[in-house]
């Protein structure tokens, strides 16, 4: 395995950090383990072989999974001065979202309350009286939920605050890219009027491409998350292929297993992992039509090397394998320059406590139109020495997210504009952000950023996400 990267595993990367003599963890990359009960028997064997066990993590987790509702941690909405004017933080109490009591806490108009109240009603009107659920769903794959929203629906402007990034965390887009169809899929709000039938593999089980919720449906085993995201796969995968660099026999063990980065390269060993090597070029040796074998060039330390075998896998960025793999037919060239990866953030920021999240009585607050959209308690899982912290007092680890993108434009447009920012954008700019923000959010709890936190790291993935279909 030749990986560019200075550590394997690619997008299931971790993030780690040490306080007060605890290791706290948090995916840098790739989140979950997305329904796992529908992986084809290859996928599931290769889970147990290597020594995952879910049902025993979902046992010893069992706790954790109720640890916040216990605490009364619920959702919260900040409204941020420079949308709204002034700096306003309201909760849903008793998770009860979007009621008449709550919106009446928020610098909404009094026009977009009552939209927003009626696109929850379960009594609201049929939008597109006269079509069928078929027809119906055609005309809304075909606009977005933006459009949905304000010209079928007819809500007032302000509603869209709330909704401008749904889609992101799937699509690298907003409410302004993302079809209304799949917003209906989703669960957003307005549609409980039109009867639509309902679609039992998810309406995105048959697209093409890359899709997040593709198999949502029941019976899927859900998503599963480690305490650092997949980074505990591509650990165990490693054990499996080299097992003298990654102490320990145990899906347990892995989370906190030292990796010995020495072995990983050694002669004679049936798989060896070369990190820090960039291939820059693969050819056939010989005639491409009669070869038996390939030639890879890669760069390591300034100097450029060559290693044969008799094939090779290119497990990489596909649009950027043209540039690499000369030989390839017009045609496959074409079809791998095709996507446009969807830049995101995920932001990690280790604190001291999250005692201010309790005193405020929440886990995860909603910020539409900050620099991070979003700042959540990360989930309460542990595994084997990586304990999660039981009580507000403890160290904990925050996500926070941040899509950046160039709303009303193609989508594509919209990625290479997000790449670019990601590119251009200091660190210094995303700790002020960072600071600012959270200084704001949770000062009613006391929180106090030069205080309260132990450290930040910031993942940028200006080559996130693959590019899908979008109708």
């Amino acid at each position: 395995v030749l990986d560019n990267h200075d550590d394997f595993g690619g997008h299931a990367k971790r993030n780690e950090f040490h306080y007060n003599g605890r290791t706290l963890v948090l995916n840098g990359g790739t989140l979950n383990i997305e329904s796992p009960l529908r992986y084809n028997l290859p996928a599931l064997t290769l889970l147990k072989d290597i020594g995952i066990d879910l049902d025993r993590f979902a046992a010893a987790n069992a706790k954790n999974r109720d640890l916040y509702r216990s605490l009364g941690l619920e959702r919260a909405y900040f409204f941020d001065k420079e949308t709204w004017g002034a700096d306003t933080f309201v909760k849903a109490e008793g998770g009860r979202q979007m009621t008449p009591a709550f919106l009446a806490k928020t610098p909404l108009s009094p026009a977009a309350q009552r939209d927003l109240v009626r696109l929850y009603d379960k009594g609201q009107p049929d939008y597109m009286p006269g079509l069928s659920s078929a027809e119906k769903k055609d005309r809304l794959a075909r606009m977005s939920y933006d459009d949905f929203i304000l010209n079928v629906a007819k809500a007032d402007k302000q509603v869209l605050w709330f909704y401008q990034n749904a889609g992101t965390g799937n699509f690298c887009v907003g409410s302004d890219a993302l079809p209304a169809l799949f917003a209906w899929e989703m669960g957003q709000p307005g549609f409980a009027g039109m009867n639509l039938e309902p679609t039992p593999e998810g309406v995105l089980a048959d697209l093409p491409g890359g899709h997040h919720g593709r198999q949502k449906a029941s019976g899927g085993g859900g998503a599963v998350h480690f305490p650092d995201g997949n980074a505990t796969i591509t650990r165990l995968l490693v054990r499996w292929l080299v097992p003298e660099a990654v102490p320990g026999s145990s899906m347990e063990d892995v989370a906190a297993a030292r990796v010995n980065y020495a072995l990983l390269d050694r002669p004679g060993q049936a798989a060896r992992i070369r990190l820090n090597s960039t291939v820059v070029n693969v050819r056939h040796t010989g005639d491409s039509a009669s070869t038996r074998g390939v030639e890879v060039s890669y760069v390591r330390g300034g100097k450029t090397y060559q290693v044969r075998g008799r094939a090779c896998v290119m497990a990489c960025w596909n649009m950027f394998i043209p540039a690499i793999v000369p030989e390839l037919p017009s045609a496959q060239k074409e079809a791998l320059a095709y996507g446009v990866k969807g830049p995101l953030v995920y932001t990690s920021v280790a604190l001291k406590n999250w005692t201010a999240f309790h005193k405020l009585g929440v886990g995860s607050v909603s910020t539409p139109s900050m620099y991070h959209t979003s700042v959540d308690l990360d989930e309460a899982v542990g595994l084997g020495d990586i304990r999660h912290a039981q009580s507000p007092d403890e160290p904990i680890v925050l996500h926070l997210g941040r899509y950046p993108r160039a709303a009303g434009k193609p989508r594509k447009e919209q990625h290479r504009i997000g790449r670019a920012e990601l590119l251009a954008t200091s660190f210094e700019t995303f700790e002020r952000q960072i600071r600012d923000q959270l200084g704001r959010v949770l000062g009613g709890g006391g929180f106090d950023p030069a205080r309260d936190i132990i450290a930040i790291t910031v993942n940028r993935w200006p080559h996130g996400y693959s590019y899908t279909y979008n109708s």
